[in-house]
């Protein structure tokens, strides 16, 4: 039983980074119709200017903030420089954004190293909290935290707030959008630097657990991508559930049948494309 409860908050913490993850490649997908393939690279990007602060200044809080604006201005030149010429030509958007991740992975191994790294957990966060036989790290609870934190806040900006309204409105109808006078370009440009400090903040907390390497980009894009078809596209409601049932199918295929977890999580995506193409909570985007 207490291999069970530790698993399942194993998982929990996971999909929540996970979460963070997806969150910006669900986003930028549904706001702006625009395909990052370089979405994992700006999570191992996050995770090594990360990494990098932690050692250097000794500081994590300051290692999150900096590899959150360090991402976001990233995100911002890829969307300016390149896909804003590219909107509604999704081959394009692909070709041009899968050689971008290629390019970031060899400036982290220009710049970093082949070799993979694991991050430091923050000294006030290194111990385990017992509730009877139970062990768990702090530092898991404390990413939950992060990520019901970052939940709320993408919730009550989707549901409560005019931009929230005007993103929504234009993932419904964007021409329609336009013509009332909102200058949608701006709105898709703060999106998508928006969904790149995501990637960036998810890099650097998920650094003490999943580590870095230079080929990680891919990986991870493909479980964002993953959690996107799952929980559905544009709606954060949707990434969360993706995300919870992602993370805990493959933390659970890892702990009880690891030979076949990756097929597990490959049958979930497979199903949900055949049963609900838009996601469980998803909207038809074009």
């Amino acid at each position: 039983m207490d291999t069970f409860v530790t698993t399942t908050l194993n998982g929990i913490s996971y999909a929540f980074i996970l979460f963070l993850l997806a969150a910006g490649f669900s986003l930028t997908f549904g706001v702006m119709g625009v395909l990052n393939m370089a979405h994992g690279s700006l999570y191992m990007v996050g995770a090594y200017i990360g990494m990098t602060v932690v050692q250097s200044m000794n500081s994590f809080v300051l290692a999150i903030v900096v590899a959150a604006i360090g991402v976001a201005i990233i995100g911002l030149l890829i969307e300016r420089l390149f896909l804003k010429r590219l909107y509604k030509r999704i081959p394009e958007q692909a070709v041009l954004t899968i050689g971008l991740s290629y390019a970031f992975a060899n400036i982290v191994l220009w710049v970093w190293g082949p070799f993979a790294k694991i991050g430091q957990t923050p000294g006030g966060l290194n111990g385990s909290i017992s509730v009877g036989d139970l062990s768990f790290p702090v530092y898991r609870i404390f990413i939950v935290g992060i990520g019901i934190i970052v939940l709320a806040v993408l919730w009550w900006l989707q549901d409560k707030t005019r931009i929230g309204a005007i993103i929504r409105a234009g993932m419904d109808n964007k021409d329609m959008t336009i013509s009332l006078g909102i200058n949608y370009t701006i709105v898709s440009t703060m999106v998508f630097t928006f969904g790149a400090m995501l990637g960036g903040i998810a890099g650097i907390l998920g650094s003490p657990i999943i580590g870095a390497y230079s080929a990680m980009g891919d990986n991870l894009l493909l479980l964002a991508f993953i959690v996107v078809v799952v929980g559905g596209t544009g709606y954060v409601q949707g990434t969360m559930l993706g995300a919870l049932i992602i993370g805990l199918m493959s933390t659970f295929g890892n702990a009880y049948f690891s030979s076949i977890s990756l097929f597990t999580v490959y049958m979930i995506f497979i199903i949900t494309l055949l049963i609900r193409p838009n996601g469980i909570l998803g909207r038809k985007l074009f």
